[in-house]
């Protein structure tokens, strides 16, 4: 045989031997059984649920500002003398309730010289006792009685009424109104020596101490109040509209423990070109318990209870995406439903829309979707 069919038939064999591997092989292909394909089932999300009740709700603006005492005056002298070493010391930080004396100016001089014009006084109206014995006897005895009741070491006092225009000009060309208005003017002067508490308070600033010598018109420290106090606050002008004069308000520490209570008093009229807030003023008192917690000064923290929204409900600021939409569960699947934002505070919002029994997520669920299967523990009824 020749080397070129040898060639020829050794091609013709190898080409045999792979088409008959190929086919053996797709038989085997064949006769192997294709693994069944199970796809996961979709499990449901177990989520928080409230039920939607509509009623009445007091929306809360937040605010917080600076306590100051309601009742605050700046002490003057009126009157020339030297601050008594005697009594309760003028110092700051002491205390004084309404009526106490808070400082004493000596007042020896004077008082001598009150006494030395009610002795005259007296003697005046005594000399004319005589008289009017004789002008007007039926006026005798109020007379008398008057005299009888005139003490030097006291306050005179008031004249009696004269009955008729005779007894009256008989009175002021003795002289005697002169004298008694004179003799009050004196009075009035000597108690300018005794400075007394307006109100319950402190003396906050102390600009003279015992022993000094004062003039009229010196400035002797300040004296603030301790039982009423206002709070400055700025609100934002978006909750201008829910507030009013007399709206209750709350204020309370970092402990979230109540500290005073009150109302708003005033509310400016302009807004802050830069803020975008208007100022509005609340008067408050110390709660109960918490005088001790109350001080000129502090910074304290709250909200302002406005006027009641009616047939509306409170969520979470969050459960609101951008379309005023807010999940609701239905049939074990979410579908989201429209709602009105009637009032927005820093984490919650008062709205309404929502049907009473209406099953919303209590909590933001990440992922959530339309349709989205979900399981619905034990729900919130608010």
């Amino acid at each position: 045989m020749s080397p070129l069919l040898q060639k020829v038939l050794r091609l013709l064999a190898g080409v045999l031997i792979l088409f008959v591997g190929f086919f053996m092989m797709q038989s085997l292909i064949g006769m192997k059984q294709s693994p069944s394909v199970t796809l996961p089932e979709t499990m449901a999300r177990p989520v928080r649920t409230t039920v939607v009740f509509n009623t009445q709700v007091t929306p809360k603006v937040p605010v917080e500002g600076r306590v100051q005492a309601w009742n605050r005056i700046d002490l003057f002298a009126e009157v020339n003398g030297v601050l008594s070493l005697m009594g309760e010391d003028f110092r700051e930080g002491k205390s004084f309730k309404e009526g106490e004396v808070i400082l004493n100016l000596d007042d020896s001089e004077s008082r001598s010289n009150l006494k030395s014009a009610r002795s005259v006084y007296l003697q005046l109206v005594t000399g004319m006792l005589a008289s009017i014995q004789v002008d007007f006897p039926e006026r005798i005895e109020i007379w008398e009685q008057y005299v009888e009741s005139i003490d030097v070491t006291k306050a005179l006092p008031s004249l009696p009424t004269p009955e008729s225009k005779r007894e009256e000009y008989f009175i002021v060309n003795r002289g005697v109104q002169a004298s008694f208005y004179s003799i009050k003017a004196s009075e009035e002067r000597v108690s300018k020596f005794t400075v007394r508490a307006p109100f319950d308070g402190f003396v906050a600033q102390a600009l003279v101490k015992p022993g000094a010598l004062v003039r009229a018109g010196q400035p002797l420290g300040l004296f603030v109040g301790t039982d009423v106090y206002e709070i400055q606050t700025a609100v934002h002008s978006r909750y201008l509209a829910t507030i009013k004069t007399g709206d209750k308000v709350i204020f309370h520490d970092e402990n979230d423990l109540v500290v005073a209570e009150g109302k708003v008093d005033r509310i400016a009229g302009n807004v802050n070109a830069s803020t975008q807030s208007a100022t509005v003023f609340c008067k408050v008192r110390a709660s109960e318990n918490r005088q001790d917690q109350m001080r000129d000064g502090r910074y304290l923290s709250g909200f302002i209870e406005s006027s009641e929204i009616e047939n509306a409900f409170e969520i979470q600021r969050n459960l609101i995406d951008g379309e005023e939409k807010v999940f609701v569960v239905n049939s074990n699947e979410l579908e989201k439903m429209s709602v009105v934002q009637e009032f927005r505070s820093i984490e919650t919002a008062i709205v309404s829309g929502m049907p009473n029994g209406t099953l919303i997520l209590s909590d933001p669920v990440t992922g959530a979707y339309l349709g989205m299967p979900v399981s619905v523990g034990e729900s919130i009824v608010e």
